[in-house]
């Protein structure tokens, strides 16, 4: 019968279990990278994503300006300004666009800023122009959906009060259910 006699303090097994030890660490060092970097690559799909919709939307706007709109410069997170071009009737009558299921008092500010000033001129603008706003202002507004916003701004601008609000109370925080 053999027996092996392993002494714990000798240099040699000291030195076999630190390396046991750094080839477990190194194995859980790269499967925690990969399922990081696999993490991030989605995220930046999803990213790539949007933006292809929302140039495909803006590609789809008219490329001559008419008289009645005005052009109104987002800030990106890149270096350049994205301009979009938003309509304007008449930007002196402003309305209360907290009206809007999902539009508070600060999103207001917000679209008032950029020239929305109206239920008219958000009724406008197309719902992926509207999230480029939120997003230009911080990333504490760009968990809204403003996709239910342009069709809103249409009931109230066209006065069918009881149509936004049978909408409305179809809505959970500007989203259907």
């Amino acid at each position: 019968m053999l027996i092996l006699d392993i002494n714990p303090l000798s240099k040699s097994v000291a030195i076999g279990e630190i390396v046991i030890m750094l080839s477990g660490a190194a194995v859980l060092g790269y499967f925690l990278a990969q399922f990081i970097a696999r993490s991030g690559i989605r995220l930046l799909r999803e990213e790539i994503n949007e933006k292809q919709v929302e140039l495909a939307a803006c590609r789809a706007l008219p490329s001559v300006t008419s008289p009645n709109v005005s052009v109104t410069e987002i800030p990106n997170k890149g270096a350049a300004k994205t301009v979009y071009p938003i309509h304007q009737t008449d930007p002196g009558v402003r309305q209360d666009l907290k009206v809007i299921e999902g539009i508070g008092p600060k999103i207001e500010e917000i679209l008032n800023r950029n020239g929305i000033m109206n239920y008219e001129a958000l009724s406008a603008v197309p719902a992926v122009r509207i999230a480029a706003i939120l997003r230009g202002a911080g990333p504490r507004f760009q968990i809204h959906d403003p996709t239910s916003w342009p069709q809103q701004a249409t009931l109230a601008h066209k006065g069918k009060w009881e149509e936004l609000n049978a909408l409305k109370d179809r809505l959970i925080a500007g989203k259907t259910d």
